[in-house]
């Protein structure tokens, strides 16, 4: 027994981080509080110390000593294949970094229903404040102490609206193709009841109209590969487009595989763009050519606007809109084919 507690590794306290990083433990519990009260380069010593030592703040103990709260909740809607993950990796860095617990909690049911489970976190003595992936109720006015945030442009199907629903970058990718000298697209588009959906289609078809170029066709997909890959069958029989641009990159996934399968190669034959810059993408044979959406830094501004009420730090609010959509190109796309 003795040599199994000699063994184990002593956790470190936050005097063994202010000596690592050179500054008081005062000043390490500053940054724990709130790490913009310190200038940037202390800032930046504390958090490589922190990080170094892997240090992990007792929120139960630090609670218990000050009576401050450590609960953040993350509402998402009920389970779906269009969770935001990225944007909530983002809020969980940004409420781990200031010392926060986070529980994720799923609303079901109608919006009613989704209000009155809402109107009852809001209600909990044990929680700081509430980041919500779901609309605020509007059926009902919601009057709680508790700092709630809105993250994201979501409706209660998790559909995108706002900044989050651009298809700015649709146009992007047609001028893109356009200067490879592709001259006839087809569109594969998502589910008309998405705004981004939608927005996607409109913006191609506009970047179209103005270029002078021809859209040989549109199919309506569902996100699914299996859309994308029912899309790509038609498009193989259609021997003048030389361009595909998808919605997303599930559907684009679908399209190459149905191309493979008809002999037409990506890119020589037709190029394909994506869409949300999925981490399997990269890897794909080709890799795809995507736009990103950087999800993660929404998600970490979203929970550090939430830190900031909680903490009665807030003043003039960050914008919780995304930054602007990149293209990102990959094996998937070339030059218009010869002859």
């Amino acid at each position: 027994m003795v040599q199994e507690a000699i063994g184990r590794a002593k956790a470190p306290t936050i005097y063994d981080v202010a000596e690592l990083a050179g500054v008081s433990h005062q000043t390490v519990s500053r940054y724990l509080k709130n790490k913009d009260s310190l200038k940037a380069n202390t800032s930046e010593r504390v958090e490589k110390a922190l990080a170094q030592l892997n240090y992990s703040p007792n929120l139960a103990a630090r609670s218990l000593r000050s009576r401050e709260l450590y609960r953040v909740v993350v509402v998402v809607p009920e389970a779906s294949l269009y969770f935001p993950a990225r944007m909530l990796s983002g809020a969980a860095g940004a409420a781990h970094a200031a010392g926060y617990r986070v529980d994720v909690v799923a609303m079901e049911g109608t919006v009613e229903a989704r209000a009155l489970q809402l109107r009852t976190l809001l209600a909990g003595e044990d929680i700081a404040g509430i980041l919500s992936f779901v609309p605020r109720p509007k059926s009902a006015a919601i009057d709680s102490a508790v700092p709630l945030v809105v993250a994201g442009e979501y409706d209660n199907k998790m559909r995108a609206r706002g900044s989050l629903a651009d298809g700015t970058a649709a146009g992007k990718i047609v001028e893109l193709l356009a200067s490879l000298g592709h001259r006839n697209f087809f569109h594969v588009a998502g589910p008309a009841a998405w705004p981004s959906a939608r927005n996607r289609k409109v913006a191609y078809e506009e970047a179209i109209a103005e270029l002078g170029l021809t859209t040989v066709g549109v199919a309506a997909g569902d996100w699914s590969p299996g859309s994308g890959y029912a899309a790509g069958k038609k498009i193989a029989a259609l021997r003048e487009v030389t361009a595909v641009v998808a919605a997303n990159d599930q559907m684009a996934i679908g399209v190459m595989r149905a191309l493979h399968e008809h002999g037409i190669a990506v890119p020589r034959d037709v190029s394909v763009f994506g869409w949300d810059d999925m981490a399997e993408s990269s890897f794909l044979v080709p890799s795809l050519s995507s736009v990103h959406m950087d999800l993660e830094a929404l998600g970490a501004r979203s929970m550090r606007e939430l830190v900031s009420r909680i903490r009665g730090t807030h003043s003039a609010s960050e914008a919780l809109t995304l930054d602007p959509m990149e293209l990102v190109i990959r094996e998937s796309v070339g030059p218009v084919r010869s002859g």
